[in-house]
């Protein structure tokens, strides 16, 4: 069913099988502050969506996610980690760089940036607490909200002491373990000075399993509570502080990775068979050679398969120096027998063509048909140490303060704002368990936040007003990591080829490494689980600083050209100062490259010999020492009297024993300084006191920084030149446009807003995945351009007494317009499905494609979202009184929308409902409700990274030599042969007669799904005292 049919089906369906809920015969004003000041919704002159606190009670909403949920301009998504949070408004996501959503309390942008996930605000408790309404403000509002609110802000307005004495409380159970209790108290202390408290306490057990451990993943615990203090001294002073403390743990996320789907090709132009750098074993070439090896079995090689797979090696005796001979007691440290190669489906490398790559097309499977397989925590040492990762924990406090003062031209206005939180986190961040491979993510450290607003605010009864204001604004944020990426398998071939010289055919192929002790072209893996210890004992913990520093001033001009046109000019001027400090890592007992980041260690496979590993190495032989492990020298002749020495088993032996540090980490720190001005321009009109007008033009600025992402991976510095070329991302730049309508309709019985709206997107802050020196990891990197065009509306309709109906709609057509970017990665190549190749791509002297883009639609932007929400109440006689019951349905619908960029998998569209019922009389209040009504298990919410675990990491050695024919005449019979080696290099040696090297890392991308919650029933019941 096509996606508008599938809407106006779930349309109809909403209304014909929901009982209908009323709000009143007329539309309640609503009174918001979006604009630094209090107005009535119908007469601000931008989009925005309010939620009341009588909302937030009935229907639960207990975090950002169940808020996106009432707007269809806003969309969710979650990557790895609950502080990998992406919200998206009208097409516009943070999937790098600093969220585009601002994030308020009380008029304090408590955003943050992660460090290393996409943009997110670790500051507010995910779990709302005494809130008295949230405005979901839509599109750019940076002169208001200042430097985060790109694309829009989300202000919670918490509430403040009461005039008289209240106490309420509440309980929230549901199935699946889900418990919360909640106190709220507020009271006058004396005539100037009022309070209130507020508590929390939550667990949950979670929905879903982990078929590694038999637990259960998703869940948590924690507890909350703030206190506030309303001081008014005089009338004209008022004073209100507001402190909160928070502590959270959260589980493992219920995430799953997906299994590929599709063999997606390499570009052509890419291809060494066309004279690009892609290995392609097509033609005749070094690729070909090693291809044709990685099938080799035993029996190929002349050994007698005796032992499956492979034998390890063991010392002959328990002295120094003795040879190495197969252990015939176990198949170990030669190869396991277990990694298979996605592409071939056969044991081990499979193969060293890259000119097919698995990936995922299509709609994402649906939750029913995924399975969650996360690792344990090996290495790291803690009560969860052999069991489940431990998740996330969050704990600290905030104090807010704010200061107005009744000025005889306006009202000046003080906030002040400090905020102290620790984060500590624990992943498997491949969302899969191998022996051969693991990724633990492991950091944790303190957010500091400062922050001091001024603001002087005119309530002239003239025709102007304004606004002016500076801010200052400094966040230190601390990260030390432990995590690691270790991986124990890979192929190091030594291969010699000898081709016939007139037409290029292999004659024979020898693979020199192949024995009884290792897999075919070289292959070795291990379980590496036994290493993990001494692993982590090796480990430095890597800190990652960053210091931002933004000032601002500001000003909001109004000007009323008459009794119906007002004019508005927003400005915002931007200083901002970031300083990052980060780790430029040098390999030491890992052997890997001297850009391998803190986190990578590689402890065999590529580089060194698996099997020569695990305290292999006798006492006494130095650490990183070659080791001789059972085979002889190999001279290769070219000419009489001239050889090339190869030892094909001579290997750099990093023994768990005796590990050193898997780096040195040299701290590098870099910084950035920009400043800018954003303008916004509205004309707002009356077109009589039913409809009011607007149109506005507005300029947004999200600063560039330094892509912390990969820093783990290849270090904050990968080639080690003092500069941030690798790291370093440019600011992202927004022009919107938006015509907008305010209409009060039906003598005030519906409200009926919208708005129409284009934004022009540049240098747009976007992930794409690197490698450097062997080592991938992922960067943030600017698209040049591309454009939103849409249009949203919103309606609420008092039908009756009794019965409601409110909702909304978006539409959104996004595309990229000039996004094209150099790339050699074969794997991004055949995602993305195009190459224009540049043989000396600036003046570099290396080839690359520029892969585009250009047409794809943005990520995470769905065509079609929709909400549908239908109420009824009414009275119900309970013995001598009146008790007021309801009825609601809430629906929802989404579009597709793709994943990332490459525009290849996605989230299918999908219809959910909510349903509750309940009573209130009296003091007392109860609530039955179900969520997810039809327990549909379409994935809601996925994200995509590195493979690292099913990825190739290869090295070949090929020598070839070509085999020549002596004819007595031309076109005669070949009476002898003679060979040479392949000077010539057409074969792939290149110019030197000595071996070919080949370093091949096959990086895949992986993604995985956040499962989604089944259905839920539950109860939440309230007293008032």
């Amino acid at each position: 069913m096509k996606p508008i049919n599938r809407l106006i089906a779930g349309m109809t369906l909403a209304m014909l099988v929901a009982t209908p809920m009323s709000m009143a015969q007329v539309i309640e004003e609503i009174t918001v502050t979006a604009r630094k000041k209090s107005e009535n919704l119908q007469d601000v002159p931008i989009s925005v969506n309010v939620i009341s606190s009588q909302m937030l009670d009935r229907m639960g909403i207990k975090d950002l996610q169940d808020i996106t949920k009432l707007d269809p301009s806003l969309v969710f998504d979650r990557g790895f980690a609950p502080d990998d949070i992406r919200v998206v408004v009208r097409g516009i996501d943070n999937g790098r760089g600093r969220p585009v959503v601002a994030t308020v309390v009380d008029g304090v942008d408590i955003s943050s940036e992660a460090l290393a996930t996409a943009g997110a605000s670790q500051l507010i408790s995910p779990r709302l607490i005494d809130i008295e309404r949230v405005e979901i403000v839509k599109g750019p509002q940076i002169a208001l909200y200042g430097r985060t609110a790109f694309a829009g802000a989300i202000q919670y307005v918490t509430k403040g002491a009461s005039l008289e004495p209240e106490v309420t409380a509440s309980m929230d159970v549901a199935q699946n373990g889900f418990h919360e209790y909640r106190v709220s108290a507020s009271a006058p202390v004396s005539d100037t000075l009022g309070i209130r408290f507020n508590a929390l306490t939550w667990d949950f057990d979670g929905f879903h399993e982990n078929t590694i451990t038999g637990n259960k993943v998703g869940g948590g615990e924690g507890h909350s509570a703030s206190i506030l203090f309303d001081f008014n001294p005089t009338e004209k002073l008022s004073i209100r502080t507001r402190i909160d403390t928070v502590s959270d743990e959260y589980g493992p996320p219920a995430q799953a990775k997906v299994p590929y789907n599709t063999l997606a090709p390499t570009p052509a132009d890419a291809s060494w068979c066309n004279g690009g750098w892609v290995h392609d074993a097509s033609c005749n070439g070094y690729a070909q050679a090693l291809e044709a090896v990685m099938a080799f079995t035993p029996t190929d090689a002349g050994l007698i398969p005796f032992a499956s797979p492979w034998y390890p090696l063991k010392p002959a005796c328990p002295f120094p120096g003795c040879p190495m001979i197969p252990d015939a007691t176990k198949a170990g440290y030669g190869s396991n027998g277990q990694q298979i190669d996605q592409e071939t489906g056969t044991l081990y490398g499979g193969r060293f063509d890259d000119m097919e790559h698995w990936t995922y097309k299509g709609g994402l499977p649906d939750g029913d048909s995924l399975f969650i397989t996360q690792d344990i925590n090996v290495a790291h040492p803690g009560y969860n140490r052999g069991s489940d990762m431990f998740g996330s924990r969050k704990e600290g406090e905030r104090m807010q303060v704010n200061l107005t003062y009744d000025l005889d031209v306006g009202t000046f206005t003080s906030i002040t704002h400090i905020a102290d939180m620790h984060l500590a986190q624990q992943y498997d961040i491949d969302k899969q368990s191998l022996i051969h491979f693991n990724q633990e993510w492991d950091v944790n450290g303190p957010v500091k936040l400062f922050s001091q607003e001024f603001r002087l605010q005119t309530e002239s009864d003239g025709p102007f007003n304004m606004a002016v204001g500076a801010l200052y604004w400094h966040e230190k944020k601390t990260q030390t990591s432990t995590g690691m990426s270790v991986r124990a398998f890979g192929e190091r071939c030594f291969v010699e080829v000898l081709r016939d010289a007139d037409t290029g055919n292999i004659i024979s192929l020898k693979d020199l490494g192949l024995s009884y002790f290792q897999g075919p072209c070289g292959h070795t893996d291990i379980d590496m689980r036994e290493l993990q210890h001494d692993t982590y004992a090796a480990r430095e913990p890597d800190d990652m600083i960053r210091d931002t520093v933004s000032a601002s001033l500001y000003s909001v001009l109004d000007y009323d050209i008459n009794d119906r046109l007002t004019m508005t000019l927003e400005l915002r001027w931007v200083d901002e100062r970031e300083k990052l400090t980060a780790s430029q890592s040098q390999g030491i007992a890992d052997g890997g490259a001297t850009n391998s980041g803190p986190s990578s260690v590689s402890l065999c496979g590529a580089h060194i010999r698996c099997d020569a590993t695990g305290g292999f190495v006798a006492p006494g032989v130095a650490i990183m020492s070659p080791v001789e492990v059972g085979c002889d020298t190999m001279t290769t002749s070219y000419t009489p009297g001239v050889g090339v020495v190869v030892t094909p088993c001579s290997w750099w032996a990093a023994t768990p024993t005796r590990f050193g540090p898997t780096t040195r980490q040299i701290p590098i720190t870099f910084s950035e300084h920009d400043n800018y001005i954003t303008p916004k321009f509205v004309m707002r009109y009356e077109l009589n006191d039913e409809v009011m007008i607007y149109g506005s033009y507005a300029e947004a600025k999200k600063p560039g920084g330094f892509s912390t992402l990969g820093t783990g991976a290849f270090g904050f510095d990968p080639d080690g030149d003092g500069k941030p070329t690798e790291v370093i991302y440019k600011p992202e730049a927004m022009k919107v446009w938006e015509i907008g309508f305010k209409t009060r309709l039906a003598e005030n019985r519906m409200r009926l807003n919208g708005a129409f709206f284009l934004e022009d997107y540049t240098d747009k802050q976007t992930q794409v995945q690197k490698v450097f020196g062997g080592q991938l990891g992922s960067v943030t990197e600017n698209a040049d351009g591309g454009e939103a065009m849409g249009f949203e509306f919103d309606v609420s309709y008092a039908v009756s007494e009794t019965f409601s109906i409110s909702g909304g709609y978006t539409f959104l057509d996004t595309e990229y317009t000039n996004f094209t970017l150099p790339s050699r990665s074969a794997g991004e190549l055949a995602r993305v499905g195009n190459c224009t190749r540049v043989d000396n791509y600036l003046g570099s002297g290396d080839g690359t494609c520029l892969a585009t883009r250009n047409g794809n639609q943005f990520e995470r932007a769905p065509k079609h979202s929709a909400t549908i929400n239908l109420m009824y109440e009414n009275e119900l006689q309970l013995g001598d009184g009146y008790a007021t019951y309801f009825v609601e349905l809430n629906s929802r619908f989404q579009d597709k929308r793709f994943i990332d960029n490459s525009n290849d998998a996605f989230v299918k569209e999908y219809w959910r409902f909510d349903l509750r019922a309940g009573i209130s009389s009296g003091p007392w209040d109860a609530i039955i409700y179900v969520k997810n009504l039809l327990d549909d298990d379409t994935v809601l919410s996925a994200s995509t990274g590195p493979d690292i675990g099913g990825s190739g990491f290869r090295f070949g050695f090929v020598t070839t030599k070509l085999q020549h024919c002596v004819r007595p005449f031309p076109g005669g019979p070949c009476v002898a042969t003679y060979v040479t080696p392949d000077i010539t290099g057409q074969y792939g040696n290149g110019s030197n007669p000595g071996p070919k090297i080949v370093p091949a890392p096959m990086i895949r991308n992986m993604w995985f799904a956040n499962l989604p919650d089944p259905r839920q029933v539950g109860m939440r019941i309230s007293y008032s005292f």
